[in-house]
């Protein structure tokens, strides 16, 4: 059943007509732009988006009603202020849409005259902030970019500005790039952002080809004048915003990165568009730094897809297996889950980076009492020290977070002291350097915070919800004190008088409560509800599932003056409150800091949970450095597949040398495996990249600069583009791409077009692939002709998925072994489909009159078939070349007959087995 508004739009029909008048003259937005209005006490949305938001808050077009007269009406919505925040939150940080908040200028909620005073973008949450996490302990990454394209005469360069207010880093970066921006996709699936800025008004083939990468990565794109694309302001707003560090010249202009002049334009407009020179907090507080696109795996958002890395949308903790984030995602703090989330997406390429993460993850694998004691004890009770860090730095901080804070400082030395306690007191050197020295030094550093919070704060009374300054600090304190303190002796001796009158037993049946917002109240159990009925001294405030919530004439006075009091008290130390949160702000960035590490020690305790609970045992792979030229698997499985309820899964071999073997064309029916056989190894090398154990028996694992995939396509018809062309721009990606130290997947290429086109197609990559690239690949694919190329090419090799086939059934073994897959398995599929029995009859006769040389039975094996094929041709060639020779220089037709069977005793002479057996049929 459909919410239904709690409020009515209350306008008289002068005032209705007037504003509409007014909405009508409001500029165009797109649909992703939502407009709300607020009118004090509620909000409303007018027009395309009044018909949105009674879809999508409350699933029915029955509340929508129509304002104005005539002709000049438009239909409108009301949504209350719980559903103005809840719909604001989905649209920001799910839908990734715009919002603008229209008030009145006048402050009368009916007026007509409006005036733009707040928006916000999935890249800028920052007017939006109260709103979204005001009532949870989590920030999600705003990251926003701005894209500026400039060229010479040889290339075409990209030049990218980002920032990320949450972590107050302002990055650029600046490269070459093709005509389908490759590398730019892979610094957007890198980065993560949710906005990006480009020049409004320019129709170009290069600005139109940007939206369809910035679309397929599901990025907001929002167009900006080239105005701001300047650099007229940026050199003054970097001087003021910068944190320059210590005996740094003072000037913007002498940073390296602002030779990289593309990149500052696009920096230049990120900053103007979140406003950042306008917020005085912001002052000194950003670092600026450059990018280097090589310093991760490069994956596009075709690689993200084929191989899950993400959660689909609606996904939820039912299904967190789908995903690699989701199978990894152990994590017990906030700070954690957004590390992983953007680890998963930046594979490393740093040999001793990722030994360094191997080193750690062992430890915590080895130590089952530590792991534990992290996950069940330490990590769960540390809250989201960034977002508390953000409130400090913006001074937007309470009291009340300050304490969360104190709390959680107080219990990282115990945390500590388990880290310390590994190995019998002998922690392993990386686990030292990376997170016992930081989380002692970051924690010694917060000292003085938390001596300052326990000389200032109450805490007798921080367990009721009030953080009260100690009254010892002035005598007007210590009065309004032992004023409050003699309401509560009153408070609790009319509890006793409460329970005697209600028949219930004090601090049992019935209990005395208080909360932050609602002050003093009695409560009693739904089961002791009865003792209430039909008593006119006591008030119901209200009734859930852990009782009744009430009050009487006395209590309500007690509540009213112990309220009055503590107003009086927070009122009388706002000033020392004030001190104390300004110099709570100069801990941000250490606390910053300190979040940084508890995420780093949750994601690589993560990585050791997913290993200790997996169905079958993980291993450690050994790594070596990028061009070793070797990938080695042992019985590797999918991690995601095998969690899956009911599955057994059938772990496969992967084996790529430099040298040797770099390409496998794998053939087998549908549903036999070979997809999710060349996932499980794409899978595998990035959780060794990423710092995981891998699901295998061995893994031998030289690191990838690339990993590059192929798998599936849909039609992307709202974007123009055909499942073919999506099929053709990917591996159009994948060429321009791949190195000898990449790892290539791809899944039935060509199959959009006709049969011997993508055949043709399918082959010239390959055989670039393999014979120029020389990438380690995974090709599978049902055109059979593909095999031949094993006798052309050294280092490739045929495999296959198994199965076993009667006349009535087909059994999957999902066994991947050498050589090329014997038969077809189309009917016995469409057999299992059900298709009826004339039509699988019919398709068995069509078949046996458009089977190939590849029915003819000539050869033992593929290689030796394909050679003895080869010859034959250039037989037959040299044949048809000296018949045309016989007829056009012989003119007598008994000599000619003659010599064309002297000829053809010749060829047979030759004892080709191809020849032998067409001649045969």
């Amino acid at each position: 059943m459909a919410v239904q508004p709690l409020h009515q739009l209350s306008m008289d029909t002068t005032q209705q007509q007037g504003f509409v008048r007014f909405f009508k003259t409001l500029s165009e937005k797109p649909a992703t732009t939502i407009r709300f209005f607020n009118r004090v006490d509620y909000y409303t949305l007018h027009g395309s988006d009044a018909v949105f938001a009674a879809k999508e808050v409350f699933k029915t077009s029955s509340v929508i009603k129509q304002i104005g007269a005539g002709d000049n009406k438009v239909d409108s919505v009301v949504l209350s202020k719980a559903n103005f925040e809840s719909f604001v939150r989905d649209l920001l940080l799910v839908k990734q849409y715009r919002v603008e908040v229209y008030v009145s200028k006048s402050g009368a909620r009916n007026s007509s005259d409006w005036s733009l005073e707040y928006k916000g973008s999935p890249g800028n949450l920052v007017q939006f902030e109260d709103v979204l996490f005001s009532s949870q302990d989590q920030v999600v990454g705003s990251a926003v970019i701005a894209v500026k394209l400039s060229k010479d005469e040889k290339s075409k360069y990209v030049g990218v500005g980002f920032v990320e207010t949450a972590d107050r880093k302002f990055c650029v970066c600046e490269f070459p790039d093709d005509d389908h921006f490759t590398n730019l996709e892979a610094l957007i699936v890198q980065l993560g952002p949710k906005e990006c800025l480009i020049p409004q008004g320019d129709g170009s083939p290069e600005q139109a080809a940007l939206k369809k990468v910035l679309d397929r990565s599901n990025v907001l794109v929002t167009g900006r004048k080239k105005a701001d694309f300047s650099s007229s302001n940026l050199a003054s707003d970097l001087n003021r915003l910068l944190l320059f560090k210590s005996g740094q010249q003072q000037n913007s202009l002498a940073l390296p990165e602002m030779n990289l002049s593309t990149a500052t334009l696009a920096l230049a407009a990120v900053i103007k568009y979140l406003e950042l020179g306008n917020d005085e907090s912001n002052s000194g507080q950003f670092t600026l730094s450059s990018l280097d696109i090589k310093r991760f795996v490069h994956m596009d958002a075709a690689a993200v897809r084929a191989l899950n890395l993400l959660p689909g949308p609606g996904s939820n903790s039912l299904n967190r297996h789908h995903s690699v984030l989701g199978l990894l995602d152990r994590c017990r703090t906030p700070q954690g889950h957004r590390l992983l989330a953007q680890w998963v997406k930046q594979p490393l390429r740093d040999l001793n980076a990722v030994t360094e993460r191997h080193d750690i993850v062992q430890v915590l694998c080895e130590s089952e009492e530590l792991r534990q004691t992290l996950t069940e004890e330490h990590l769960r009770r540390v809250p989201d020290l960034q977002a508390l860090s953000k409130k400090l730095h913006r001074k937007k901080a309470s009291m009340q977070d300050c304490y969360k804070i104190y709390q959680a400082l107080s219990r990282l030395p115990l945390m500590l002291e388990a880290l310390n306690n590994q190995n019998g007191g002998n922690p392993h050197p990386t686990f030292r350097a990376a997170i016992i020295d930081p989380l002692r030094d970051y924690i010694g550093e917060m000292d003085k915070f938390q001596e300052m919070i326990e000389t200032t704060l109450d805490m007798d009374i921080v367990d009721r919800g009030e953080f009260l300054v100690k009254p010892s600090f002035d005598d007007n304190f210590q009065e309004l004190r032992d004023q409050m303190d003699g309401l509560e002796e009153k408070l609790k001796s009319h509890l006793n008088k409460a329970a005697r009158e209600l028949s219930l037993e004090p601090g049992k049946s019935i209990k005395l409560e208080s909360n932050a917002q609602m002050g003093y109240y009695f409560r009693v159990t739904l089961k002791d509800e009865k003792s209430l009925r039909n008593n006119k001294s006591f008030t119901t405030i209200d009734t859930n599932k852990n009782g009744v919530r009430f009050r009487d004439s006395k209590l309500e006075q007690l509540n009213s003056d112990y309220i009055a009091a503590r107003d009086q008290y927070q009122e009388h130390q706002k000033a020392i409150v004030d001190e104390i949160l300004s110099i709570s702000a100069g801990y941000s960035g250490t606390l910053n800091s300190l979040s940084g590490v508890v995420a780093h020690l949750d994601v690589l305790t993560s990585f050791a949970v997913v290993v200790a609970t997996a169905p079958r045992p993980y291993i450690r792979p050994k790594m070596h450095a990028e061009g070793s030229g070797i990938l080695k698997l042992t019985q590797a499985r999918h991690p995601c597949l095998e969690r899956q309820d009911g599955v057994d899964y059938i772990p496969n071999d992967a084996f790529f040398k430099h040298g040797d073997c770099t390409f496998h064309i794998i053939t087998g029916p549908n549903m036999g495996g070979k997809s999710t056989y060349i996932r499980s190894v794409g899978v595998c090398v990035l959780l060794a990249q990423l710092g995981s154990y891998v699901p295998c028996d061995e893994a031998e694992i030289s690191m990838v600069d690339a990993i590059l995939a192929r798998v599936g396509a849909d039609d992307c018809q709202l974007k123009g583009m055909s499942t073919f062309m999506t099929e053709m721009v990917e591996t159009a990606g994948i060429l321009g791409t791949a190195t000898k130290n990449s790892l290539v997947i791809i899944d039935e290429l060509g199959r959009g077009t006709s049969t011997y086109e993508g055949c043709g197609i399918a082959w010239a990559i390959a055989e670039h692939l393999a014979k120029e690239v020389q990438a380690f690949c995974l090709f599978a694919t049902h055109f059979h002709e593909l095999t031949r190329l094993a006798g052309t090419l050294s280092n490739i090799r045929n495999s296959h998925v198994t199965a076993i086939t009667t006349d009535d059934s087909l059994t999957l073994m999902y066994q991947v072994k050498e050589g090329v897959c014997d038969q077809s398995f189309g009917i016995h599929v469409a057999k299992m489909a059900h298709f009826p029995p004339h039509v699988i009859e019919y398709a068995k006769r069509r078949q046996a009159e458009l089977e190939d040389y590849q029915g003819l039975d000539f050869a033992s094996d593929d290689s030796s078939k394909s050679k003895i094929i080869e010859e034959a041709e250039e037989i037959m060639e040299d044949f048809l070349h000296k018949c045309k020779k016989i007829c056009t220089d012989i003119e007598n037709e008994d000599n000619r007959s003659k010599s064309l069977e002297e000829l053809r005793n010749e060829v047979l002479a030759k004892d080709n087995a191809y020849i032998k057996t067409l001649l045969s049929q």
